[in-house]
This record gives structure tokens, sequence and C-alpha cells, in this order.
């Protein structure tokens, strides 16, 4: 067989070449090594961004702590209340929230944001992080009374309050009880910087979530984490943690690969 340049080939040599493919067991190999990658690439890339996003909330907890002490310094020692009745607070320009806000002024004001707002530069986006940081924007795209309340509800770190600052929901923290007796629970609570016994080991603010949202959604922040025994007979944490449950684990949410930032 003569080809057109001179040259010749023969009829199998011809087929072999019009013809040439991947085999079926060499797509199989091909397949298989794609799946491979996928399998080592995607937990790796998941995991550089919960990483990142753990470093992330980490620096802005960072930032908030560093306000908690400012105001404590301010304040003569005495740290931010946590979840009490008889403060006021002011928006990001200083005008105090209005008495018709929803859920009024008094509801807002017991929550700690708004009155650790000056000592962030009444920055809220320092305490509203992550994916979180959608519901801030949301929040002041929306309804300015509603705005108060909300951006009070879910920061993305809750507030340790029962042990720190106080916790008008959970025990007293005062000394002298409204009846005159000494309040046997005041001990277990921090209420100045001097009344810390062991200062690396106590927990002010922790990543937070809650589900108490009317969207059914869990909803990642919280102003409040709940430790597992307060005063009660009974643990009020579950025995194992529930990424579908924020009481689970008192609010405190796992959201970094099972880390918590505190």
């Amino acid at each position: 067989m003569k080809r057109a340049n001179g040259t010749s080939s023969s009829p199998q040599t011809v087929r072999t070449r019009q013809f040439a493919g991947f085999t079926l067991v060499e797509l199989l190999v091909v397949l298989a090594i794609i799946g491979v990658l996928v399998a080592i690439i995607v937990p790796v890339a998941l995991g550089a961004r919960r990483a990142a996003g753990r470093m992330s909330e980490v620096s802005a907890l960072r930032g908030v702590m560093t306000g908690w002490i400012s105001y404590a310094a301010d304040q003569n020692g005495f740290v931010l209340p946590g979840y009490k009745a008889g403060y006021s607070a002011r928006d990001e320009n200083g005008n105090a929230i209005p008495a018709d806000a929803y859920g009024g002024d008094i509801e807002v004001a017991k929550r700690f944001p708004w009155r650790l707002a000056p000592w962030l530069d009444d920055d809220f986006r320092r305490l509203y992080v992550g994916a979180n940081a959608e519901t801030l924007a949301k929040l002041q795209a929306g309804d300015r009374n509603q705005y108060y309340y909300f951006a009070s509800l879910y920061p993305s770190f809750g507030m340790n309050s029962a042990f720190v600052g106080g916790d008008d929901a959970r025990f007293p923290s005062e000394p002298i009880l409204a009846n005159g007796i000494a309040n046997p629970f005041a001990k277990y609570c921090v209420t100045r910087l001097s009344a810390a016994k062991r200062p690396q080991q106590t927990i002010v603010f922790s990543s937070a979530r809650t589900g108490a949202t009317t969207d059914g959604f869990i909803n990642e922040g919280c102003f409040r984490v709940d430790a597992p025994w307060l005063n009660t007979a009974t643990a009020r944490w579950a025995a194992e943690y529930d990424p579908n449950d924020a009481l689970s684990f008192g609010s405190v949410s796992a959201r970094h690969g099972d880390e918590v930032v505190i």
C-alpha cells in the first residue's frame, strides 16, 4: 500500500492510528485517581477554611477582651455586668436606646453588647464575625428599632455571665440579697478584676449559638453561654454535643471543627 507522499504503511498500523484512545481499564484508573485526589483535596480545603475562620474569630475575640478590660479599667476594676437590669445603653451615635425599641429598651440594655460597644469604638463588626457578619448587615439594613434588639441578641461571642459580671436570669451576684441576707452565690461570680481567683482559667466569652430563631435555624451567635453546672442538682449540658440543639452545651458553639474559641 502506498501513501500519497510515497511512504508505505501496513493496514494494521493505519487501523491502530484511526481508533487509538482510552481503554476501559485506563478510564477506570483515571477516574480512581481523580476520586483519590478529591478525597484528599476536599478535606484539606475545608480544614484550611475552618482554620482561617477560627483564626479570624480568635483575633476578633482578642479585640473584644481588650474592650472588656478597658471597661473595667475605666470603672475602677468593676467588670462589665452580664445580664443585669438598672443599666443604660446608647447607640453608636451616643443616643439612648429608645424606650419603644423592639422588645423594649430595658431588655436591650440588660444584655452586654450595647453597653460594651463604646469600648469597641461602637463598631459592632467586632462582635459579629465570620458568617455572622451577614446577620449584622441584614439587621443594620432593616428596621432601626429591631436592629437595637436583635444586635444585642446574636453576637458571635456569648458572655459567661452567671460567673462573670452577673446574670439576673441565673442567680444573684450581689453580696447582700434584697431581704438583707448574705448572698451565698456571690462568691462564685466575678464582679471585679481583683476577685478572679484563677484569672487564667476564667472564661469570659465563648463562641456561641442559639436556636431561638423564628425560622427554626440555629444562629451562630448568642449573648449568653451557660456553664455545665449552675445552682442545680443536675448538669445543664447534654451527655454529648448536638450540633442541632443549641442548648445541648449551654449555647456554646463548636463551629470550627469541634473547637470552641474562648
